[in-house]
Protein backbone atom coordinates (compact mmCIF):
# COMPACT_ATOMS: atom_id res chain seq x y z
CA UNK A 1 0.00 0.00 0.00
CA UNK A 2 1.51 3.42 -0.95
CA UNK A 3 2.14 6.12 1.34
CA UNK A 4 0.35 9.52 1.17
CA UNK A 5 2.89 12.11 -0.22
CA UNK A 6 3.85 14.81 2.08
CA UNK A 7 1.58 17.97 1.80
CA UNK A 8 3.10 20.70 0.24
CA UNK A 9 3.88 23.28 2.93
CA UNK A 10 1.38 26.42 2.87
CA UNK A 11 2.37 29.87 1.29
CA UNK A 12 2.84 32.89 3.40
CA UNK A 13 0.72 35.61 2.63
CA UNK A 14 3.47 37.64 0.97
CA UNK A 15 4.28 34.53 -1.30
CA UNK A 16 0.64 34.29 -2.34
CA UNK A 17 1.04 38.07 -2.82
CA UNK A 18 3.76 37.90 -5.21
CA UNK A 19 2.30 35.16 -7.30
CA UNK A 20 -0.83 37.34 -7.57
CA UNK A 21 0.96 39.86 -8.95
CA UNK A 22 3.05 37.95 -11.09
CA UNK A 23 0.52 35.98 -12.56
CA UNK A 24 -1.32 39.15 -12.94
CA UNK A 25 1.31 40.72 -15.00
CA UNK A 26 1.79 37.59 -17.37
CA UNK A 27 -2.26 37.66 -18.45
CA UNK A 28 -1.77 41.73 -18.84
CA UNK A 29 -4.50 42.33 -16.42
CA UNK A 30 -6.08 46.07 -17.21
CA UNK A 31 -6.30 48.20 -13.14
CA UNK A 32 -8.48 50.51 -14.38
CA UNK A 33 -11.55 51.02 -12.35
CA UNK A 34 -13.35 51.25 -15.66
CA UNK A 35 -12.26 47.77 -17.27
CA UNK A 36 -13.61 46.57 -13.67
CA UNK A 37 -16.82 48.15 -13.90
CA UNK A 38 -17.57 46.67 -17.37
CA UNK A 39 -16.65 42.97 -16.54
CA UNK A 40 -18.51 43.29 -13.20
CA UNK A 41 -21.87 44.73 -15.57
CA UNK A 42 -20.92 41.73 -17.71
CA UNK A 43 -21.71 39.16 -15.27
CA UNK A 44 -23.67 40.51 -12.56
CA UNK A 45 -27.37 41.43 -13.61
CA UNK A 46 -29.40 44.43 -12.41
CA UNK A 47 -31.42 44.35 -9.89
CA UNK A 48 -35.53 44.67 -10.33
CA UNK A 49 -36.51 47.97 -9.25
CA UNK A 50 -39.40 47.00 -6.73
CA UNK A 51 -42.33 49.32 -5.87
CA UNK A 52 -42.02 52.16 -3.13
CA UNK A 53 -44.61 51.57 -0.35
CA UNK A 54 -46.16 54.92 0.32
Amino acid sequence: MPKNPQPKPKLTDAERHARFVETARQVEVDESEGAFDRAFDKVVRPAKATPRSA
